[in-house]
Parts: C-alpha cells; sequence; structure tokens
C-alpha cells in the first residue's frame, strides 16, 4: 500500500537511490509514476506493504517502508530492485554505484567518483550520506565530510 512520505513513520527503513544527473519533471514523473504503481500493490509473502516515496533535491529517490506493520522479504526486494534497474535503463545511468560521493560544490550537487575525491572537496565540503537506513535520519544526511563514512578518502 502506498501512503503519502510525509505520513510513514519516521522510524521506517528507507533506501536511497541516487542519480548522478539532475532529474527534470519529466523523469521524476516517469519515476514516480513507475514506482508509484509498484509500490501500491508491494507485497512479502502475500502481505501487503506499507510504503512511500519521494524524490529529494532532483536526485535521490527515496523509498521508505514501515517495517512496524510488514517487513520485507527477499523477494520483495528484488521486486523493487528490478524497478530500479528499469530507471536505470530508462535514464542510462546507475542509481546504485556506491562508489560515488554526492557533494556540495559551488552550490550544486556533484557526483563525485569516490577515488577522486580528494581533487574536488575538502573536510568542511557538505555530502549527502547516503548510508542512513531510516527515514528520520533525513535530517541530517547532509553533513560535512569530517563527520561521515568518507572523511577516511581525503587527505
Amino acid at each position: 500500500m502506498l501512503v503519502e512520505f510525509d505520513n510513514i513513520s519516521d522510524a521506517s527503513r528507507i533506501w536511497i537511490y541516487a542519480s548522478p544527473i539532475f532529474l527534470d519533471n519529466e523523469n521524476q514523473s516517469y519515476i514516480s509514476k513507475l514506482l508509484s504503481n509498484h509500490l501500491d500493490t508491494w507485497q512479502a509473502h502475500q502481505v501487503s506493504l506499507t510504503a512511500a516515496l519521494t524524490i529529494l533535491e532532483n536526485h535521490f529517490i527515496i523509498i521508505a517502508l514501515d517495517e512496524n506493520i510488514a517487513g520485507a522479504s527477499g523477494c520483495s526486494i528484488d521486486s523493487l530492485q528490478h524497478k530500479i534497474q528499469e530507471i536505470e535503463n530508462y535514464l542510462a545511468v546507475s542509481l546504485t554505484n556506491r562508489l560515488n560521493v554526492f557533494c556540495i560544490v559551488d552550490d550544486k550537487i556533484k557526483c563525485i567518483p569516490s577515488s577522486e575525491l580528494s581533487k574536488f572537496v575538502n573536510k568542511e565540503t557538505l555530502f549527502y550520506d547516503l548510508t542512513i537506513q531510516k527515514k528520520c535520519d533525513l535530517s541530517t544526511y547532509l553533513k560535512p565530510i569530517k563527520e561521515g563514512w568518507c572523511s577516511r578518502l581525503i587527505k
């Protein structure tokens, strides 16, 4: 069952898919329609899952699942991944490349390969911590690199 993102529990588990390209209105409409249709009938072992969707900063596709109602299964997560792959094919980008770091550089979101991070940023640069796992953590997912997992990549 699809619910409004603002109405799903803050304790909900989240998955973040990051687009290296700016998602314009047309792309966001395609993504929202595809994922909303999937999430509205998403199930684990014939039990309806309560989920929500949002796209933040024109780059981050976020799926939330209220596991207090029912948790995902391997098959249900696989079905979601197949939808993400459809989006990746449509956009011709990878949404699951965890070797990319998304930072604020010159007041814009820049996708930087982790191997090149130190060329473009410093420990004070703000980055989006896509490793968070709960909806409540979205309020602090933008933080200085020095406070995140990628601080060890900056010399």
